[in-house]
């Protein structure tokens, strides 16, 4: 049975000066269908989303058409649209933290959406909330309504945002990249929440993404979109199995990840890293004025090694302990107990010139570049940074020829030395941050979530990228990530982490091919697949 239209996009255009970056895009979603929109960085899928709900940054013109429910939005007023905003259509952001009020409690931010809509009291306004969160898998404890959003996991806040949107039962769920950032099993959780939120309220909702093996999931059609315009669109089985477009054809390819690492490695290698039985632990809230709290145990008896060459990766899901564990290994925290040796030299227990020395040998490339780069700084003084750490930094032509050297390694010009970070692309940028890990010539570089934010054109690139420099300069990497795919795909071996323990490790295809435990068995299913053509 054909349901009815809910919206129709007709020749939606968005343009920033004489920039086009969307093109006559013409679309329409049904009740109770899901709509994914899908294309590499930059091809205007957010702001098409943006379009739609008439939230356009400052700068940026828009024309076309855009119907709900047969009502025309480009003709409503600023005061109507913002009755429209919540009320009939609800949106989802990539990053939650940025969405909600850090200072404010979950259930005064759901609640607030309510009143803004229904003259409601402020009691009516909580219980609406309670629903709401209740409904998003957020019972108890922890969807407690005086919780701060630092107070949650990823995955909750994604679910208090959810509740957000949903709470006054729009008609319309926009959701930009809700997954991106999560675990995998997080992920399966937002994934099947959004299928249920659809099917039990005959919602429309538009899934804006980049993860085709997630679209594959959820979506009901697929619109294919590239420099601002669809190219291809169909039912997603069709789309996903025959694409009748050479660029949805090239997005496929890129996200059917193949294996880029080392086919054989020697039997016995030298060990680059060594951890062994670290533990630590931070402080817990006293909820008691006479007994402190126990403290929290992140890190509980870890131990692995990575050998000279090797790609080890690191999995788990939020809060399993993969980032402490990290920072300890980069000698940015201290630990209770255990150690961690770098070159076969204790690192934790060094200092000075000689922790100096080690922290040359390690370096870390982190999930967004533009975070950890100066904004003001030129491409070349970013790079340069770490020379620092050496005993005997280069002169001012060495250093210029060193930093010319890691640019062209990583696909980069020389030329691009005096330009600014803002100049570059996500995946350029990904590049000057691989660059800068190189250029103090570590032995090993650990990279956490550093290519999770990519779309699968780019991320494609920089991974062969990886497996090319890895070869050709013998380095080492320990590849934290929670992007099964990924790991497959570059690990030589894998360390599975819950609970702040290893509970299982071996060889890549090994692990995934017969996993034993029952936490590596669940992770592994929770990922999405792409279908097998």
């Amino acid at each position: 049975m054909n349901m009815p239209t809910l919206l129709e996009v007709i020749d939606l255009n968005v343009a920033f000066g004489a920039a086009r970056v969307v093109k006559d895009l013409s679309l329409e979603i049904r009740s109770g269908e899901v709509l994914g929109l899908v294309g590499a960085s930059g091809s205007g899928k957010s702001m098409t989303a943006l379009g739609i709900m008439h939230l356009l940054p400052q700068g940026a013109a828009s024309s076309g058409v855009v119907r709900l429910n047969g009502e025309t939005l480009s003709a409503a007023s600023e005061t109507q649209l913002q009755a429209i905003r919540g009320r009939d259509v609800g949106m989802v952001f990539q990053e939650p933290m940025s969405a909600l009020n850090p200072l404010m409690r979950i259930g005064d931010q759901v609640a607030e959406t309510v009143r803004l809509h229904r003259r409601v009291s402020e009691a009516e306004a909580r219980r609406s909330a309670r629903e709401a969160l209740d409904f998003v898998g957020l019972q108890g404890e922890q969807g407690a309504l005086d919780r701060l959003p630092y107070e949650l996991s990823g995955g909750q806040r994604q679910r208090v945002a959810i509740a957000m949107a949903v709470v006054m039962s729009p008609r319309l769920l926009i959701a930009d990249e809700p997954t991106t950032a999560l675990d995998v099993i997080a992920q399966a959780q937002i994934l099947l929440l959004l299928q249920q939120l659809v099917r039990t309220r005959n919602m429309g909702l538009i899934l804006v993404t980049h993860d085709l093996a997630v679209v594959a999931q959820l979506a009901d059609r697929v619109a294919v979109m590239r420099q601002g315009e669809i190219v291809e669109t169909a039912a997603a089985g069709e789309i996903l199995r025959r694409p009748s477009h050479a660029y949805t054809a090239a997005l496929l390819a890129a996200a059917r990840l193949t294996p880029k690492r080392a086919a054989t490695l020697p039997a016995e290698l030298p060990a680059v890293l060594q951890v062994h039985d670290v533990v630590r632990e931070y402080p817990r809230k006293r909820t008691s004025l006479w007994h402190p709290a126990p403290p929290l145990r992140a890190v509980d008896g870890v131990t692995l090694t990575v050998h000279a060459g090797e790609t080890v990766g690191l999995v788990g899901e939020s809060g399993s302990g993969k980032s402490s564990l990290l920072k300890i290994i980069l000698a940015l925290e201290p630990a209770q107990a255990g150690e961690v040796s770098l070159r076969g030299e204790p690192l934790l227990s060094a200092k000075g010139t000689t922790l100096r020395g080690l922290r040359r040998a390690i370096q870390a490339v982190f999930q967004d570049p533009y975070g950890s780069f100066d904004p003001k700084w030129s491409v070349e003084r970013l790079i340069g940074e770490p020379f620092f750490l050496l005993t005997s930094p280069p002169s001012a032509a060495e250093r210029r020829r060193k930093v010319a050297t890691v640019l062209e390694q990583v696909g980069l010009s020389a030329n691009d030395a005096k330009r600014l970070p803002r100049e570059f692309s996500g995946g350029e940028r990904q590049r000057i941050a691989i660059a800068r890990a190189l250029v103090t010539e570590p032995d090993l570089i650990a990279f956490d979530e550093a290519v999770s934010a990519l779309d699968v054109l780019v991320r494609e690139q920089v991974l062969n990228l990886l497996a090319e420099l890895a070869q050709r300069l013998k380095l080492s990497y320990l590849f934290v990530s929670h992007d099964l795919h990924v790991i497959r795909a570059i690990a030589d071996r894998i360390y599975v982490m819950q609970h702040g323990r290893i509970v299982e490790e071996g060889p890549t295809e090994t692990v995934f091919s017969a996993p034993r435990h029952a936490y590596t068995q669940a992770l592994i299913a929770a990922t999405p697949k792409l279908p097998v053509t």
